[in-house]
């Protein structure tokens, strides 16, 4: 199972690896079209959901995930040999897919793995959401660190090594992914099925939509307004410290029941948004160093882990069509 979670991860690392190079990339092109380019990503997993989310039913988990992989490793590629906006737009469409890929075979392969171990189905949902939590909020705390800290070694180097110690370990998980067992053969069904939304999880579900905003925002503001204060690496450092802190909740709250980790996430999440949100208004690095975590903590840690577990254990028949709606 933690080979499963490992694909996740570093089909994650593409998303964020790129990121300390953002400005590089937009090359005065201005904040807009580099948000819009950043935008793709997210339009693209909106739009694709309903194929994404019944694919591992029909290709199989392992297949899926393979694929996600696959899609991973082309948009490092494609950065390392031509850098800029336009190809920026293309490797976050390329990773959106991906982690659609990803996200909803891996939660269910790991879920229904556990299962063969004897783990029941309520366990095993919540062991599958586990892995998948991990995995993306893992690398995506991890991703900006790995290349800061490549730009503190070698500052003129492009692309960073990282990218190609990226797709090195892409290239020897493959076979090994390929060798896990199919736990789902797939079906022929339909090309195309709506993600689903489990009645006894939608506020659940819901509950991701502020959780995402608030972390969204972290992801824009925060690193925009350190540099407008003469601080142009330590936003990124801020994102990561952001998501790495949710990594870690993650760890200390995995046995909290889903409904509980909503509860306790909710009022934290305000309270990291709110101090953000103060930090931005008011140009201050404190605020702004003190609410990243915090939120970083209520979203990854406690909304996301809990929101995951609770949708995929409403359907355990349907966890890749349930995870998909849950994204």
């Amino acid at each position: 199972m933690w080979l499963v979670g490992l694909a996740v991860f570093a089909a994650g690392l593409s998303t964020t690896l790129p990121l300390p190079l953002y400005v590089e990339y937009a090359d005065g092109g201005g904040t807009g079209r580099l948000a819009a380019a950043f935008a793709c990503y997210a339009g693209i997993l909106i739009l694709t959901a309903p194929l994404l989310g019944p694919l591992p039913d029909r290709i199989g988990r392992r297949n899926c995930t393979l694929i996600g992989l696959v899609l991973a490793g082309g948009s490092t590629l494609l950065l390392a040999l031509w850098p800029g906006l336009g190809p920026l737009a293309l490797a976050r469409c390329m990773q959106g897919i991906a982690m659609g890929c990803i996200s909803n075979a891996a939660g269910a392969w790991a879920a229904e793995l556990a299962e063969r171990q004897g783990a029941t189905a309520e366990a095993a949902s919540r062991q599958g959401a586990r892995v998948v939590a991990m995995g993306t909020a893992g690398s995506f705390g991890a991703g900006p660190v790995f290349t800061l800290l490549n730009l503190l070694l070698w500052p003129e180097m492009r692309p960073p090594v990282v990218f190609w110690a990226h797709l090195a370990l892409l290239v020897a998980l493959l076979p090994a992914v390929a060798r896990l067992p199919e736990t789902f053969a797939g079906t022929r069904g339909a090309a195309l099925r709506l993600p689903l939304f489990p009645r006894a999880s939608m506020a659940s579900t819901m509950a991701m939509l502020p959780a995402w905003g608030v972390t969204g925002v972290v992801l824009t503001s925060v690193p925009a307004t350190l540099a407008s204060l003469g601080h142009a690496r330590a936003g990124a450092w801020a994102v990561a410290g952001m998501i790495l802190a949710g990594t870690l909740a993650q760890q200390a709250f995995r046995a909290m029941p889903p409904l509980r980790a909503m509860r306790l996430g909710l009022p934290l999440l305000t309270l990291g948004a709110g101090l953000v949100f103060a930090g931005a208004i008011l140009g201050s690095l404190w605020l702004l160093l003190l609410g990243a975590p915090l939120a970083g903590l209520a979203a990854y840690g406690l909304v996301y882990l809990g929101g995951l577990a609770a949708a995929t254990a409403a359907a355990p028949q349907e966890r890749p069509r349930a995870t998909a709606g849950f994204f």
